[in-house]
Protein backbone atom coordinates (compact mmCIF):
# COMPACT_ATOMS: atom_id res chain seq x y z
CA UNK A 1 0.00 0.00 0.00
CA UNK A 2 0.90 3.27 -0.95
CA UNK A 3 1.52 5.38 1.88
CA UNK A 4 1.66 9.42 1.79
CA UNK A 5 3.32 11.29 4.69
CA UNK A 6 2.11 14.14 6.83
CA UNK A 7 3.85 16.05 3.82
CA UNK A 8 0.16 15.90 2.51
CA UNK A 9 -1.16 18.43 5.38
CA UNK A 10 2.23 20.38 4.86
CA UNK A 11 0.88 21.19 1.39
CA UNK A 12 -2.05 22.12 2.06
CA UNK A 13 -0.55 24.17 4.82
CA UNK A 14 1.48 25.79 2.20
CA UNK A 15 -1.78 26.15 -0.22
CA UNK A 16 -3.22 28.42 2.29
CA UNK A 17 -0.08 30.73 3.02
CA UNK A 18 1.12 30.96 -0.55
CA UNK A 19 -1.15 33.83 -1.53
CA UNK A 20 1.24 35.71 -3.16
CA UNK A 21 0.99 38.88 -4.78
CA UNK A 22 -0.04 38.85 -8.77
CA UNK A 23 3.24 39.38 -10.71
CA UNK A 24 3.70 40.42 -14.09
CA UNK A 25 2.93 38.04 -16.54
CA UNK A 26 6.86 37.42 -17.71
CA UNK A 27 7.84 37.27 -13.78
CA UNK A 28 5.73 34.53 -13.50
CA UNK A 29 7.81 31.27 -14.51
CA UNK A 30 11.13 32.57 -12.69
CA UNK A 31 9.07 33.21 -9.10
CA UNK A 32 6.93 29.69 -9.34
CA UNK A 33 9.53 27.45 -10.29
CA UNK A 34 11.85 29.28 -7.28
CA UNK A 35 9.47 28.78 -4.72
CA UNK A 36 7.98 25.38 -6.14
CA UNK A 37 11.70 24.02 -6.26
CA UNK A 38 12.11 24.92 -2.22
CA UNK A 39 9.23 23.30 -1.48
CA UNK A 40 10.07 20.80 -3.46
CA UNK A 41 13.67 20.16 -2.05
CA UNK A 42 11.73 19.95 1.71
CA UNK A 43 10.70 16.18 0.65
CA UNK A 44 13.87 15.47 -0.86
CA UNK A 45 17.68 14.03 0.77
CA UNK A 46 20.79 15.94 -0.05
CA UNK A 47 22.29 15.26 -3.21
CA UNK A 48 19.18 13.01 -4.68
CA UNK A 49 18.92 12.06 -8.42
CA UNK A 50 15.80 12.26 -9.23
CA UNK A 51 13.63 11.89 -12.56
CA UNK A 52 11.53 14.83 -13.33
CA UNK A 53 8.05 14.67 -14.77
CA UNK A 54 5.63 17.35 -15.95
CA UNK A 55 2.25 17.14 -17.14
CA UNK A 56 0.71 20.48 -18.07
CA UNK A 57 -3.55 20.41 -17.91
CA UNK A 58 -3.79 24.28 -17.89
CA UNK A 59 -4.09 26.32 -20.82
CA UNK A 60 -0.63 28.23 -20.72
CA UNK A 61 1.22 28.00 -24.24
CA UNK A 62 3.47 25.12 -24.64
CA UNK A 63 6.90 27.51 -25.11
CA UNK A 64 6.11 28.57 -21.56
CA UNK A 65 5.70 25.58 -20.03
CA UNK A 66 8.68 24.18 -21.81
CA UNK A 67 10.55 27.09 -20.06
CA UNK A 68 9.28 26.21 -16.64
CA UNK A 69 10.68 22.92 -16.94
CA UNK A 70 14.17 24.21 -17.28
CA UNK A 71 13.38 27.05 -14.93
CA UNK A 72 12.71 24.15 -12.14
CA UNK A 73 16.34 22.21 -13.06
CA UNK A 74 18.39 24.90 -12.85
CA UNK A 75 16.70 26.14 -9.12
CA UNK A 76 17.30 21.98 -8.09
CA UNK A 77 20.52 22.05 -9.49
CA UNK A 78 21.70 25.18 -7.25
CA UNK A 79 20.71 23.14 -4.53
CA UNK A 80 22.75 19.78 -5.41
CA UNK A 81 19.97 17.58 -6.74
CA UNK A 82 20.33 16.48 -10.38
CA UNK A 83 17.66 15.50 -12.66
CA UNK A 84 17.34 12.44 -15.14
CA UNK A 85 14.70 12.24 -17.67
CA UNK A 86 13.78 8.74 -17.38
CA UNK A 87 13.58 7.96 -21.19
CA UNK A 88 18.03 8.85 -20.59
CA UNK A 89 18.71 7.59 -17.77
CA UNK A 90 20.38 4.14 -17.83
CA UNK A 91 18.86 3.05 -13.98
CA UNK A 92 16.16 4.52 -12.77
CA UNK A 93 16.62 7.33 -9.87
CA UNK A 94 15.55 6.30 -6.27
CA UNK A 95 13.23 9.50 -6.26
CA UNK A 96 10.77 10.53 -8.55
CA UNK A 97 9.22 14.18 -8.76
CA UNK A 98 5.96 14.53 -10.66
CA UNK A 99 4.84 17.92 -11.34
CA UNK A 100 1.16 18.71 -12.43
CA UNK A 101 -0.12 22.16 -13.40
CA UNK A 102 -3.60 23.15 -13.14
CA UNK A 103 -6.10 25.77 -13.76
CA UNK A 104 -9.16 27.11 -11.83
CA UNK A 105 -10.68 30.66 -11.99
CA UNK A 106 -8.67 31.82 -9.11
CA UNK A 107 -5.31 30.62 -11.19
CA UNK A 108 -2.65 28.11 -11.42
CA UNK A 109 -2.30 25.43 -8.95
CA UNK A 110 0.96 23.67 -9.07
CA UNK A 111 1.85 20.49 -7.21
CA UNK A 112 4.82 18.55 -6.93
CA UNK A 113 4.37 14.35 -5.83
CA UNK A 114 7.40 13.30 -4.49
CA UNK A 115 7.74 9.70 -4.53
CA UNK A 116 10.38 6.92 -3.43
CA UNK A 117 9.54 3.47 -3.54
CA UNK A 118 5.60 3.36 -1.55
CA UNK A 119 6.31 6.55 0.22
CA UNK A 120 4.31 9.79 -1.61
CA UNK A 121 4.62 13.01 -0.61
CA UNK A 122 2.86 16.24 -2.19
CA UNK A 123 3.49 19.58 -1.63
CA UNK A 124 1.03 22.22 -3.41
CA UNK A 125 1.96 25.87 -4.89
CA UNK A 126 -1.71 28.25 -5.89
CA UNK A 127 -0.06 31.03 -8.28
CA UNK A 128 -2.81 34.46 -8.82
CA UNK A 129 -2.36 35.67 -12.49
CA UNK A 130 -2.49 39.10 -13.71
CA UNK A 131 -5.98 39.56 -14.26
CA UNK A 132 -6.26 39.66 -18.05
CA UNK A 133 -6.48 43.19 -19.56
CA UNK A 134 -9.64 44.17 -21.60
CA UNK A 135 -8.96 43.87 -24.95
CA UNK A 136 -8.22 47.09 -27.12
CA UNK A 137 -10.71 48.12 -29.54
CA UNK A 138 -9.42 47.44 -32.91
CA UNK A 139 -11.87 50.39 -34.40
CA UNK A 140 -13.14 53.23 -33.40
CA UNK A 141 -16.60 54.56 -34.58
CA UNK A 142 -17.16 58.15 -34.36
CA UNK A 143 -20.95 60.18 -35.27
CA UNK A 144 -21.67 63.54 -36.97
CA UNK A 145 -24.69 64.91 -37.10
CA UNK A 146 -26.36 66.01 -40.40
CA UNK A 147 -29.97 66.74 -40.09
CA UNK A 148 -33.25 66.54 -37.98
CA UNK A 149 -36.47 66.26 -38.87
CA UNK A 150 -40.43 65.31 -37.82
CA UNK A 151 -41.06 63.03 -40.90
CA UNK A 152 -38.93 60.04 -40.98
CA UNK A 153 -35.72 60.26 -43.18
CA UNK A 154 -34.82 57.19 -45.55
CA UNK A 155 -31.45 58.01 -46.44
CA UNK A 156 -29.33 60.59 -47.32
CA UNK A 157 -27.00 60.96 -49.85
CA UNK A 158 -23.91 63.46 -49.97
CA UNK A 159 -23.06 64.72 -53.81
CA UNK A 160 -20.47 67.70 -55.37
CA UNK A 161 -17.71 67.05 -52.91
CA UNK A 162 -19.84 67.34 -49.95
CA UNK A 163 -21.48 70.49 -50.56
CA UNK A 164 -24.77 69.35 -51.15
CA UNK A 165 -27.36 66.41 -49.52
CA UNK A 166 -30.12 64.94 -50.21
CA UNK A 167 -32.23 63.65 -47.86
CA UNK A 168 -35.19 60.91 -49.00
CA UNK A 169 -38.04 61.10 -46.91
CA UNK A 170 -41.61 59.18 -47.82
CA UNK A 171 -43.25 61.49 -50.07
CA UNK A 172 -40.42 63.83 -51.29
CA UNK A 173 -36.47 64.45 -52.00
CA UNK A 174 -35.52 67.37 -50.60
CA UNK A 175 -31.87 69.25 -51.20
CA UNK A 176 -29.69 71.24 -49.20
CA UNK A 177 -26.47 73.49 -49.54
CA UNK A 178 -23.82 73.65 -47.43
CA UNK A 179 -23.35 76.77 -45.82
CA UNK A 180 -20.26 77.62 -43.59
CA UNK A 181 -21.21 74.07 -41.09
CA UNK A 182 -25.01 74.32 -41.37
CA UNK A 183 -27.09 73.19 -44.15
CA UNK A 184 -29.50 75.26 -45.78
CA UNK A 185 -32.91 74.06 -47.98
CA UNK A 186 -32.47 74.32 -51.60
CA UNK A 187 -34.85 72.24 -53.25
CA UNK A 188 -37.65 69.85 -53.05
CA UNK A 189 -39.20 67.88 -55.62
CA UNK A 190 -42.24 65.26 -54.70
CA UNK A 191 -42.32 60.96 -54.76
CA UNK A 192 -45.36 60.51 -57.45
CA UNK A 193 -45.68 57.07 -56.41
CA UNK A 194 -48.36 54.43 -57.88
CA UNK A 195 -49.40 53.26 -55.03
CA UNK A 196 -48.78 54.29 -51.05
CA UNK A 197 -45.51 52.81 -49.25
CA UNK A 198 -45.67 49.88 -46.49
CA UNK A 199 -45.79 51.01 -43.09
CA UNK A 200 -42.66 52.02 -41.78
CA UNK A 201 -41.34 52.50 -44.88
CA UNK A 202 -37.88 52.11 -45.84
CA UNK A 203 -35.87 53.83 -48.53
CA UNK A 204 -32.33 53.71 -50.70
CA UNK A 205 -30.30 56.53 -52.68
CA UNK A 206 -27.88 55.75 -54.61
CA UNK A 207 -25.61 58.19 -56.76
CA UNK A 208 -25.21 57.81 -60.50
CA UNK A 209 -23.48 59.61 -63.28
CA UNK A 210 -26.11 61.92 -64.04
CA UNK A 211 -27.83 62.25 -61.14
CA UNK A 212 -29.60 59.80 -57.86
CA UNK A 213 -32.17 57.13 -58.17
CA UNK A 214 -34.21 56.72 -55.19
CA UNK A 215 -35.06 52.81 -54.85
CA UNK A 216 -37.91 52.31 -52.54
CA UNK A 217 -40.91 49.19 -52.08
CA UNK A 218 -42.99 50.07 -54.51
CA UNK A 219 -41.16 52.17 -57.23
CA UNK A 220 -37.74 53.14 -58.16
CA UNK A 221 -37.23 56.84 -59.38
CA UNK A 222 -34.65 58.73 -61.12
CA UNK A 223 -33.40 62.52 -60.65
CA UNK A 224 -30.96 65.49 -61.16
CA UNK A 225 -30.09 68.28 -58.93
CA UNK A 226 -27.56 70.11 -61.01
CA UNK A 227 -29.91 72.80 -62.26
CA UNK A 228 -32.74 71.81 -60.39
CA UNK A 229 -34.20 69.29 -58.32
CA UNK A 230 -36.30 66.93 -60.97
CA UNK A 231 -37.54 63.83 -60.01
CA UNK A 232 -39.52 60.76 -62.11
CA UNK A 233 -40.84 58.05 -60.56
CA UNK A 234 -41.62 54.41 -62.38
CA UNK A 235 -43.76 51.47 -61.31
CA UNK A 236 -41.57 48.23 -60.16
CA UNK A 237 -38.77 47.66 -58.31
CA UNK A 238 -35.25 48.03 -59.73
CA UNK A 239 -31.94 46.16 -58.90
CA UNK A 240 -29.19 48.34 -56.85
CA UNK A 241 -26.06 49.32 -58.80
CA UNK A 242 -23.01 47.19 -57.86
CA UNK A 243 -25.51 44.15 -57.46
CA UNK A 244 -27.00 40.63 -59.76
CA UNK A 245 -30.15 40.97 -57.55
CA UNK A 246 -30.97 43.20 -54.92
CA UNK A 247 -34.34 44.72 -55.02
CA UNK A 248 -36.79 45.45 -52.49
CA UNK A 249 -39.44 42.31 -52.51
CA UNK A 250 -42.75 44.45 -54.40
CA UNK A 251 -44.39 46.16 -51.50
CA UNK A 252 -42.88 44.93 -48.84
CA UNK A 253 -39.86 46.49 -46.87
CA UNK A 254 -38.01 43.23 -46.95
CA UNK A 255 -34.56 43.29 -49.39
CA UNK A 256 -34.02 40.17 -51.65
CA UNK A 257 -30.59 39.89 -51.69
CA UNK A 258 -27.96 37.93 -54.33
CA UNK A 259 -25.80 37.54 -51.15
CA UNK A 260 -26.48 36.21 -47.43
CA UNK A 261 -27.42 38.66 -45.41
CA UNK A 262 -26.30 38.36 -41.79
CA UNK A 263 -28.38 37.53 -38.55
CA UNK A 264 -26.79 37.09 -35.32
CA UNK A 265 -28.39 37.17 -31.66
CA UNK A 266 -27.55 40.58 -30.10
CA UNK A 267 -27.86 42.19 -33.76
CA UNK A 268 -31.02 44.33 -34.61
CA UNK A 269 -32.76 44.34 -37.57
CA UNK A 270 -30.38 47.78 -39.23
CA UNK A 271 -26.43 46.69 -40.14
CA UNK A 272 -24.53 47.95 -42.87
CA UNK A 273 -21.09 46.32 -44.76
CA UNK A 274 -18.67 49.06 -45.23
CA UNK A 275 -14.94 48.99 -46.11
CA UNK A 276 -12.78 48.34 -43.32
CA UNK A 277 -10.35 51.09 -42.05
CA UNK A 278 -7.89 48.36 -41.22
CA UNK A 279 -6.75 46.66 -44.25
CA UNK A 280 -8.84 44.51 -47.06
CA UNK A 281 -12.04 43.44 -46.68
CA UNK A 282 -15.33 44.64 -45.11
CA UNK A 283 -16.91 44.67 -41.69
CA UNK A 284 -20.60 45.19 -40.64
CA UNK A 285 -21.70 48.03 -38.41
CA UNK A 286 -25.12 46.45 -36.28
CA UNK A 287 -27.48 48.13 -34.59
CA UNK A 288 -28.37 46.35 -30.96
CA UNK A 289 -31.99 44.89 -30.25
CA UNK A 290 -32.74 47.07 -27.82
CA UNK A 291 -35.64 49.11 -29.52
CA UNK A 292 -35.93 51.69 -27.04
CA UNK A 293 -32.14 53.07 -26.25
CA UNK A 294 -30.22 51.34 -29.00
CA UNK A 295 -26.42 51.70 -30.08
CA UNK A 296 -23.99 50.33 -33.39
CA UNK A 297 -21.24 48.43 -32.98
CA UNK A 298 -18.63 47.46 -35.72
CA UNK A 299 -18.04 43.61 -36.07
CA UNK A 300 -15.88 41.18 -38.35
CA UNK A 301 -17.57 37.93 -39.12
CA UNK A 302 -14.56 35.25 -38.83
CA UNK A 303 -15.90 31.69 -39.07
CA UNK A 304 -19.21 32.37 -39.13
CA UNK A 305 -19.70 34.40 -36.20
CA UNK A 306 -19.22 38.19 -35.53
CA UNK A 307 -16.53 39.42 -33.52
CA UNK A 308 -17.13 42.67 -31.90
CA UNK A 309 -14.07 45.25 -32.92
CA UNK A 310 -15.28 48.46 -31.59
CA UNK A 311 -17.06 49.99 -28.53
CA UNK A 312 -20.93 49.81 -28.58
CA UNK A 313 -21.84 53.95 -29.81
CA UNK A 314 -24.94 54.54 -27.64
CA UNK A 315 -27.66 56.31 -29.27
CA UNK A 316 -30.67 58.40 -28.48
CA UNK A 317 -33.46 56.22 -29.43
CA UNK A 318 -33.86 53.28 -32.09
CA UNK A 319 -32.48 52.80 -35.51
CA UNK A 320 -34.66 53.43 -38.48
CA UNK A 321 -32.24 53.07 -41.37
CA UNK A 322 -28.49 52.27 -41.60
CA UNK A 323 -26.82 52.06 -45.15
CA UNK A 324 -23.60 51.79 -46.51
CA UNK A 325 -22.50 55.91 -47.32
CA UNK A 326 -20.92 57.00 -50.91
CA UNK A 327 -17.61 57.26 -49.19
CA UNK A 328 -15.73 54.07 -48.21
CA UNK A 329 -15.35 53.93 -44.46
CA UNK A 330 -18.59 55.94 -43.57
CA UNK A 331 -22.29 54.40 -43.17
CA UNK A 332 -25.38 57.12 -43.18
CA UNK A 333 -27.34 55.95 -40.15
CA UNK A 334 -31.10 57.34 -38.53
CA UNK A 335 -32.05 57.27 -35.28
CA UNK A 336 -36.06 58.27 -33.65
CA UNK A 337 -34.58 60.20 -31.05
CA UNK A 338 -37.14 59.18 -27.79
CA UNK A 339 -36.86 62.47 -26.17
CA UNK A 340 -37.73 65.25 -28.92
CA UNK A 341 -39.72 63.09 -31.55
CA UNK A 342 -37.22 63.87 -34.50
CA UNK A 343 -35.37 61.99 -36.93
CA UNK A 344 -31.57 62.31 -36.88
CA UNK A 345 -29.49 61.54 -39.88
CA UNK A 346 -25.85 61.23 -38.81
CA UNK A 347 -22.68 60.14 -40.96
CA UNK A 348 -21.08 57.22 -38.95
CA UNK A 349 -16.72 57.17 -39.81
CA UNK A 350 -14.49 54.27 -38.48
CA UNK A 351 -11.03 54.37 -38.15
CA UNK A 352 -8.54 52.13 -36.95
CA UNK A 353 -6.88 52.49 -33.44
CA UNK A 354 -3.91 49.77 -34.08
Amino acid sequence: MIRVTSALFFGWALLLQAQVAVQPPDQIMPAAAAQLAARTLSLLPRHASISLEIQNLASSPAPDWSNFRKLLQDELRKAGVETAGAETAATQPDWRVRVTLSEDARGLLLVAEVSNGENRQIAMLPWKLPAAAPAKPRISVTKKFLWNQPEPILDVLLVDSGSEMLILSADKVASYRLAGDKWTPSAAASLLLPRPLPRDPRGRLEATAGGFEAFLPVATCTGAWNSELRLTCSSGVANWPGTLATHWAAERNVLVADAPTPSFEGWGSDWASIADPCGAGTVDIASSPNSERDSVRAYLIRDGQPNALSDAVPLPGPVTALWPAETAGQATMVVRNLQTGQYEASRLALACTE
